[in-house]
């Protein structure tokens, strides 16, 4: 049992630690919403306490269906337990397509994977499509 125990040990201990990964910086983003839509952005956090995050969204989302496209910078803030972060957003301001009640604010549940990408799902009107954060080339702030 001792010798299972101190395997499990030595192998978490080479594993980066989920707490310990910086997310703090420039990150693109992309879920998969319909067929045929493309929805995709821009992101950026900043740490501001003890597993607690602000920043910016600007999602675009173009769908043939839709007679616009959509541009929506949104602010957010996001807390991190473990490997888990949950973003959370509010509409500021359309910057392209005409406001509607209709585009909801874009919130993310995601599994931090490493300081370069996280996974998990877009939750955004009551719905959860897989999405998927990856560093942006500016890098970790």
């Amino acid at each position: 049992m001792r010798i299972a125990a101190a395997a499990l040990l030595a192998t978490l201990s080479a594993l980066p630690a989920a707490a310990d990964t910086n997310i703090a910086g420039h990150w693109t983003f992309s879920a998969n919403v319909a067929d045929d839509c493309e929805f995709d952005g821009q992101a950026f956090l900043e740490k501001t306490g003890d597993g607690q995050f602000s920043g910016e969204v600007t999602a675009r989302q173009s769908c043939p269906i839709l007679e616009e496209d959509y541009l929506v910078r949104q602010e957010c803030a996001a807390s991190k337990l473990g490997n888990q972060l949950s973003v959370r957003c509010r509409i500021v301001e359309f910057l392209s397509g005409e406001e509607t009640a209709f585009y909801y604010p874009d919130n993310f549940t995601l599994t931090i994977e490493s300081a370069v990408r996280m996974h998990g799902a877009l939750v955004s009107s009551g719905m959860a499509k897989p999405a998927e954060w990856v560093r942006a080339e500016r890098g970790i702030s």
